[in-house]
């Protein structure tokens, strides 16, 4: 779900290597590919990239999904008819994808971690790590949000602006939805995100076109999912506005955990199954975008990814 960018790690296929088929450095596994030699500002030289430690993934995860939440959650509060929520967490997804995804993957989002753990694309030696950051990361930008609004607003203005960005169900929801229909609903729009976070990260995909693919599809999926319970799909955004805004949301929470990684959960199995994974081989197979096919025959179970020229 990133980019390579010069001084930092390549990001590994399944087999555990690059995909210029050089060997992955420990600690680099993730979603993303990287960008294609010729969109690159400077390449890495062969059989060595730069090892990224657990604490630089665990910051990163934490910057990009506070800026995630501060941007959605700000256009929310505070934006214009002309700039909405949904967009304001999508176009904050992409910024969040190309400032920091290259160092941890891009997740940003408890449920995109536990897919891409389901679909082998991230040890899940990680995925705790990666989930406390995400949720840290929510809380501190909603923690600022809260402390812009009280200098402003008295309590109950702030308690109810607070609210209404926050996800809920039944009197919690515009629609008055209950929390069968909103659990639906988180958990649909959760597995097609996750797939197209799985699939436009994949060896085969356009890397260069992923983070638009991904900001796009969280922006349209929250549109939909807005006027049942102000659009989720990530349980640290759910966890950081239920904090600040009080009882009534916190005690909802359990929803946008459970509906969430059931998504995610479901996505990864797919992905998994179907071996979306695996980049184009076979000599009828179009190579991708500055790749060769690959010649040599790929493990059971793994994927070769393919190689740049």
């Amino acid at each position: 779900m990133s980019h390579h960018v010069p001084g930092t790690s390549t990001h590994p296929g399944a087999d555990g290597t690059d995909h210029d088929g050089t060997p992955a450095a420990p600690g680099t596994e993730g979603l993303a590919a990287p960008v294609p030699v010729a969109a690159r500002k400077e390449s890495v030289p062969a059989g060595a990239p730069a090892a990224v430690s657990a604490p630089a993934q665990w910051a990163a995860e934490f910057a990009g999904t506070a800026l995630l939440v501060f941007a959605g959650l700000g256009t929310g509060m505070f934006a214009t008819e002309v700039i909405d929520s949904a967009l304001g967490f999508g176009l904050g997804l992409v910024a969040a994808i190309v400032a920091f995804g290259h160092v941890s993957g891009g997740h940003f989002n408890p449920a995109v971690t536990l897919a891409a753990v389901v679909a082998g694309r991230t040890p899940a030696r990680s995925a705790v790590g990666y989930v406390v950051a995400q949720v840290l990361g929510a809380l501190a930008a909603a923690g600022v949000l809260w402390v812009v609004l009280v200098t402003l607003l008295d309590s109950s203005t702030t308690a109810q602006v607070l609210g209404a960005v926050s996800n809920g169900f039944g009197e919690n929801s515009t629609s008055q939805a209950g929390w069968t229909t909103v659990l639906l609903v988180e958990f649909v729009a959760t597995a097609l995100f996750a797939l197209v976070v799985l699939g436009s990260t994949a060896p085969r995909a356009n890397a260069v076109l992923a983070p638009v693919a991904i900001g796009a599809a969280l922006a349209f999926l929250l549109t939909i999912a807005a006027p049942f319970d102000g659009g989720s799909l990530n349980p640290a955004r759910s966890t950081g506005a239920a904090v600040v805004s009080g009882s009534a949301h916190l005690a909802q929470l359990w929803l946008f955990w459970v509906a969430p990684l059931l998504g995610g959960l479901v996505a990864g199995l797919v992905h998994r199954s179907v071996d979306l994974s695996r980049p184009r081989r076979g000599a009828g197979a179009a190579p991708a975008t500055g790749a060769a096919p690959a010649t040599e025959a790929a493990p059971a179970g793994s994927a070769t990814p393919d190689r740049e020229r």
